[in-house]
């Protein structure tokens, strides 16, 4: 079955299902009207930040004081705040005055310094072959100025050490920003993982981000990395040193233009990213690869807190891919139908439609906590529920005595153009909870009509 076709046909029961959908948009468009009403602001106050900096937040916004705006793009910047991580809730208030509006943000600030215990599965599954457990500090508002510092280390599977620092705002009015990080690990090789067989990457390294915020909504950065790689037992021939030991150095670009309107759950606006990382020197004896990706998705708002979600993903690679960095699905990408499904390429595509709508609206309630009762306040709870259908496929670049041996096949077979695809469709809930933001259950059911549940954590693009 051609691979669109289950995309295709979630968008016919998208326009068949939903009784008072038309009588819905009539409303949303006279709601609209009201909304696009432009109104003066004469004053901006904040409330509730008593760790966060009043220029953390007002820089996110659109509106600014002393200028026209709208209440739909009050709103807009309301979820724009809420999208920094750092709030349990943010409310805003208009306060009539003689030349136009006071505008009162309210924030409830959550708890921002967390000595934590770390347990979790690797690769997002639930079995205790892939157990980490460990110790970390992380500070999500150091210094108020929304900065991330970030100490974890665990042993189990995959055991890691790291550092991480984000500044997502440095040199002032020049809204550049910065990321550090450094990371010593000895994991799991995914390829090997497969065909269950154990053969570890022994990694070392660190990476440096520098990039610019051109507008509120678009930026651009450049990375360099660094990494050392050594499979242990060594396997000969999958480093692309013969020595055993890969030293990469890697030159990274990025450009982001995010127009989503809730990073956690988007209703509408749209998103773009676009990369592009060279390994290695060019004409380098052993290490010269690159890779190209694009993440496009869409939100179509179709009434309040509804609205029709649809993303398209590739990853394009090029010159010989060590056995550390091919591409999967079945660890980090999945596909709902196949979720479990572990396979690797050269090159991933991937689509993905879902229409999302609110069956519990997202309410707050609060909880005595003593003295941090404060990080207790506005703590959200809702359902919303999802139809969905994804498509997937993984290909091959040419064998050549350049780029070496092919990897290993899975369902796809050794296919050099994305012709075979996999594919599924289902329903779910996601759960609106505080701290982890969404939570979700999904039913989903497969080309094969093989169904399988899902449990996971976050929203799923």
């Amino acid at each position: 079955m051609r691979p669109f076709f289950w995309l295709f046909l979630c968008g016919v029961l998208v326009s068949s299902g939903m009784p008072g959908m038309l009588l819905a948009q009539k409303q949303q468009e006279a709601h609209s009207q009201a909304s696009s009403k432009r109104i003066f602001i004469e004053q901006i106050i904040v409330l509730g930040n008593k760790k966060t900096r009043a220029s953390v937040i007002l820089r996110e916004m659109k509106s600014k004081a002393g200028q026209q705006t709208t209440v739909e793009q009050l709103e807009l910047d309301r979820r724009r705040i809420e999208s920094l991580g750092l709030f349990n809730r943010v409310e805003m208030h208009l306060q009539p005055k003689e030349n136009g509006y006071r505008l009162i943000i309210t924030v409830s600030e959550q708890w921002y310094l967390f000595p934590f215990p770390i347990i979790f599965f690797n690769d997002r599954d639930i079995s205790l072959k892939k157990l980490s457990y460990g110790l970390g500090v992380i500070h999500t508002n150091f210094r108020g100025r929304a900065e991330l510092l970030q100490f974890a280390g665990w042993l189990g599977y995959n055991p890691t050490a790291s550092v991480m620092y984000n500044n997502p705002w440095i040199f002032g009015r020049r809204q550049f920003f910065t990321r550090l990080q450094f990371l010593i690990a000895n994991q799991v090789n995914k390829t090997y993982d497969i065909i269950d067989q154990r053969v570890n990457e022994k990694r070392l390294g660190g990476s440096w981000t520098f990039g610019k915020r051109l507008t509120l909504h678009t930026s651009v950065s450049l990375s360099l990395f660094y990494q050392q790689v050594r499979l242990k037992p060594a396997v000969d021939g999958q480093t692309l040193n013969p020595s055993g030991l890969d030293r990469i150095v890697r030159f990274g670009f990025s450009y982001v233009r995010d127009h989503r309107d809730l990073v956690w759950y988007p209703t509408r606006g749209s998103y773009v990213q676009v990369d592009y990382l060279k390994s290695g020197m060019p004409g380098a004896k052993y290490i010269d690869y690159g890779q190209v990706t694009l993440d496009a998705r869409t939100y179509i708002p179709l009434g309040r807190e509804t609205a029709l979600a649809f993303r398209f993903a590739a990853d394009v690679t090029h010159g010989r891919i060590p056995i550390y960095d091919r591409l999967f699905f079945g660890y980090r990408y999945r596909i709902r139908g196949h979720f479990k499904l572990r396979v690797e390429g050269e090159h991933r595509m991937l689509a993905s439609v879902g229409l999302r709508f609110p069956l519990v609206p997202v309410r707050y309630f609060n909880m005595d906590m003593g003295k941090m009762s404060a990080y207790g306040q506005n703590l959200r709870f809702g359902i919303s529920g999802e139809i969905f259908a994804d498509a997937g496929t993984l290909w091959f670049q040419q064998r050549t005595e350049r780029t070496g041996p092919p990897p290993t096949s899975g369902p796809f077979g050794l296919q050099t153009r994305p012709e075979t695809w996999l594919t599924g469709i289902g329903v779910g809930l996601n759960f609106h909870l505080p701290y982890v933001n969404i939570m979700r259950l999904e039913f989903a059911m497969n080309e094969r009509r093989q169904t399988e549940l899902i449990v996971d954590i976050g929203v799923a693009f």
